[in-house]
């Protein structure tokens, strides 16, 4: 059986958990067990596990001697922005030991390619030959479009809808329930709000919101 150490805690951390045992109710056999969290706030429990120490290299340092330990990075959202990657950096975990999460209802075509590190919520569906980097977090009902290419630390909130042969460049974060046309690219680090409807590209580090989406601001 595979181990997991999920890196946050209240919030995409706890959400992680959720899917992580509903994939164990799931399965006939129980695939992954919930070590604890790595959190710099928390030291009491999180939803019943334990809480194994801060966010910072020392506390994997023994984790990373054992092949059945795996990790999820879930400080990931539109409050921490790129502020926190830092801390993914410092922590110095090998990419192939951060684990891919996908809850058991969604559905994920065979030709799509997914790589590291990503978290898939219920009920999300992922078209064939979309293209998703490392520490990529979507949310419940969302639906990617075929040939979309979600790049690293990219973020899809709950019932987003992406076009077709759409990219979201790294760290671009969809709020929840917004759409995107087709052919269009959503830049770094930008932030389209809730409820929005995306015509065209938008640059890197920017604040969008509205129907049709237009500019209120940078990130």
């Amino acid at each position: 059986m595979k181990k997991i150490i999920i890196i946050g805690g209240y919030g995409n951390g706890t959400v992680a958990a959720s899917t992580i045992e509903d994939i164990n109710a799931h399965s006939k056999t129980k695939e992954w067990e919930i070590l604890g969290f790595l959190n710099d706030r928390e030291t009491n429990p999180i939803n019943g596990f334990p809480v194994l120490g801060k966010v910072e290299h020392e506390a994997v340092i023994e984790y990373l001697k054992d092949d059945n330990v795996y990790f999820l990075y879930t400080l990931i959202s539109t409050k921490l922005n790129y502020s926190f990657l830092h801390k993914l950096h410092d922590l110095k975990i090998p990419t192939e030991k951060f684990a891919t999460i996908i809850h058991p209802t969604a559905v994920i075509s065979k030709f799509a390619k997914i790589g590291n590190g990503v978290c898939i919520q219920p009920f999300v569906s992922v078209g064939p030959n979309v293209e998703i980097g490392n520490h990529v977090q979507i949310y419940a009902q969302s639906l990617i479009g075929h040939n979309s290419t979600l790049k690293d630390y990219s973020y899809v909130a709950n019932n987003a809808c992406v076009g077709a042969s759409v990219v979201l460049e790294e760290g671009a974060y969809l709020g929840t329930n917004c759409s995107t046309l087709e052919n269009i690219t959503i830049g770094k680090w930008s932030l389209v709000g809730i409820g929005s409807v995306v015509i065209k590209s938008v640059d890197d580090y920017t604040k969008i919101v509205g129907n049709p989406s237009r500019v209120i601001g940078k990130t």
